[in-house]
């Protein structure tokens, strides 16, 4: 398994288990990522008493919530760079795609996480809410 955050040109990170696709020349053709997951750093809410830096909190949202596949070929020329994630991510990434902890809300495919800020709700919009806080 190969777990690494990639970039795409629309300016998404997604984290996924990512491989390559090449020809018999051993040129690159496109990248599979098996069980993406977009990711964004959600503002922390600072108070005006509290001294100590906040920490960022990271909001995983299923990757093309719509597509019944896991797995997704994406052509090479949308992949801006792609780097290994910070351990914290990989952990939680991982317990995620190994079952820690999740539940699949009926036949619709939508993971709910366990952890602080879940929403379970099967709407489209809120499919996704775990949190996850990392140190600098």
């Amino acid at each position: 398994m190969s777990i690494q955050l990639a970039l795409l040109k629309s300016g998404e990170e997604v984290i996924a288990d990512i491989k390559e696709f090449r020809d018999s020349d051993e040129k690159l053709i496109s990248y599979l990522f098996s069980n993406p997951y977009a990711l964004k750093i959600k503002p922390s809410q600072v108070l005006m008493e509290d001294t100590q830096k906040p920490k960022p909190e990271i909001v995983y949202h299923r990757w093309m919530p719509l597509s019944k596949d896991t797995d997704i070929i994406v052509d090479k020329d949308w992949i801006v760079c792609i780097t290994d994630p910070l351990n914290e991510l990989m952990e939680t990434f991982t317990e995620r795609i190994n079952g820690g902890n999740y539940t699949v809300n009926g036949s619709d495919d939508v993971a709910t996480g366990s952890t602080t800020g879940t929403d379970s709700s099967n709407s489209a919009s809120t499919v996704l809410s775990e949190q996850a806080t990392f140190s600098e």
